[in-house]
């Protein structure tokens, strides 16, 4: 009993071994993996990219992805979604003037300050004679869940290039759920 689960073990490990040794061209068929490379070649900026239907669809695609991550907003659609980061805390400050920002105190310590363009909900006061808002008092200390990510501005926010990459909340909770 023992032999046989290690002899299909062995056969396992065998057909594993031979899959990852296949091209592209083998796993997909040409024309898939034409479009795989395709994909690659326009992110790729490798000089010498693996780019190849001889290579592994796992090689291509992982080249793919680190491309992808290089162009950031401007990756293509083909691109997987930026990446957002889960940041838990407490709420310590926010507001802001013509650009509201909340400030999070995540549980080791570290302040992240991250842009609010509407995903903050009705977290600020009225603006005062300045036209500055601030973070609602009875907020500050409140527990917050927030998904952050790095992304171009894009017109977002007033002052910074267009080009500029700055921090945006993409969506928060009160309460860190």
């Amino acid at each position: 009993m023992q032999l046989n689960k290690i002899l299909i073990s062995l056969a396992w490990l065998a057909f594993a071994g031979n899959a990852a040794a296949l091209s592209c061209d083998e796993q997909l068929g040409k024309a898939k993996a034409a479009e795989l490379v395709k994909q690659c070649k326009n992110v790729s900026p490798a000089t010498r990219p693996p780019c190849n239907a001889a290579n592994s669809c796992e090689m291509i695609t992982d080249e793919i992805k680190r491309g992808c991550k290089i162009l950031g907003d401007d990756a293509p659609a083909y691109c997987p979604p930026v990446p957002t980061e889960l940041v838990k805390g407490k709420l310590v400050g926010g507001g802001g003037l013509d650009n509201y920002s909340l400030k999070i105190r995540t549980e080791n310590g570290k302040e992240i300050q991250a842009y609010c363009t509407t995903h903050c909900g009705d977290w600020f006061t009225e603006p005062d004679k300045d036209d500055v808002v601030s973070l609602k008092p009875s907020l500050r200390g409140k527990p917050v869940s927030a998904r952050i990510a790095t992304e171009r501005n894009n017109g977002r926010i007033a002052g910074p290039d267009d080009a500029d990459r700055l921090v945006f909340i993409k969506s928060a909770a009160i309460g860190g759920n």
